[in-house]
């Protein structure tokens, strides 16, 4: 079972896996997340939506890819709206890739949202996820050091994120060209 339900749309799957990624890794052996794109996650021959129903039903933590593109869709909104009429399940709104925290509509703008892009918001999600599965919530964002170190910044996890995010939007930009 994954404690935490990425939802996103298939076109913006480099970004939920940056976001699989930084959260698995953040959190080591604590936290599960799941990405029904992960083929290590639903095994050839699994019904599909059966793995996704269950997967959503177990969540303790649902995190909604919201971009300007994917709010819009009806199968992040279905698994969004799972995940909100839930009283064991959290749900929170990440936006990224053009989508702000001040443009999300109703009901998203109710919930308190984080942007994928922000290095303090980015320490929230974790803090966050860790809260709603019970796990001892971390300390406040201790400052970063000076961007002129190098060493500092590019090890960083946070720093790795927004590399990862901003390299899955050149990937996107360069398929889309191609689809063109």
């Amino acid at each position: 079972m994954a404690h935490v339900f990425i939802s996103f749309i298939h076109e913006e799957e480099e970004y939920a896996s940056c976001t699989k990624t930084f959260i698995e890794s953040t959190l080591g052996n604590e936290a599960r997340a799941f990405l029904s794109s992960d083929k290590w996650a639903i095994y050839a021959g699994d019904l599909w939506l059966d793995r996704i129903v269950r997967e959503l039903r177990e969540a303790k933590v649902v995190v909604a890819m919201l971009s300007p593109e994917s709010v819009r869709r009806p199968w992040v909104n279905f698994e969004a709206g799972a995940a909100f009429i839930r009283e064991d399940c959290r749900l929170i709104p990440v936006c990224f890739n053009g989508l702000t925290k001040e443009a999300l509509p109703k009901p998203y703008s109710s919930i308190q949202a984080v942007d994928l892009m922000s290095v303090d918001d980015q320490y929230y999600l974790i803090r966050s996820i860790k809260h709603h599965l019970g796990m001892r919530a971390l300390d406040p964002l201790p400052p970063l050091q000076p961007l002129d170190d190098e060493k500092y910044v590019h090890n960083h996890p946070y720093f790795s994120l927004k590399k990862c995010i901003q390299t899955a939007g050149l990937i996107k930009r360069a398929k889309d060209f191609v689809d063109s």
